[in-house]
């Protein structure tokens, strides 16, 4: 018997798939489902990467964090639309109970050069308190 014969479920050798490849080695296309929920497409929407810049660095971020970075930086300029959505989204989505520290997280606070830590060092500050039980040292100070 010959095993190059052709016909019904033997087709030629040189159409069949070749051993160990796929007949389909793309796959099949992803594409959107038509009926997709409306919540999946704003989230899929809002977490696309763009390109943006944050404190005058370029970078990438989502859609929904350059969003909020814009209102953020509008709302500092004086809008004050823009200032009740970001108060509002902070309302909503941070807990009323977290300290600014627990918001900070890792970060600190707040950053001082060192021209402005010792401007405002303790010894410094501590020399222009002025308690109400002190008596004045001149006649300026008061009597």
């Amino acid at each position: 018997m010959n095993d190059d014969k052709v016909g019904y479920g033997k087709p030629p050798k040189h159409t069949q798939f070749k051993k160990g490849k796929s007949g389909n080695p793309k796959g099949r296309q992803k594409s959107v489902p038509p009926h997709m929920p409306v919540e999946r497409i704003i989230k899929h929407c809002l977490s696309e990467l763009v390109k943006g810049q944050c404190n005058g660095k370029p970078r990438e971020m989502p859609k929904l964090q350059a969003i909020i970075e814009v209102q953020a930086a509008k709302a500092l300029k004086g809008d004050t639309r823009a200032a009740k959505l970001i108060i509002d989204l902070g309302h909503k989505h941070i807990a009323p109970h977290q300290t600014l520290a627990e918001l900070a997280g890792d970060r600190p606070l707040f950053t001082f050069t060192e021209e402005e830590r010792a401007k405002f060092s303790l010894e410094k500050l501590k020399e222009g308190i002025v308690f109400d039980d002190d008596p004045p040292n001149t006649i300026e100070d008061g009597i």
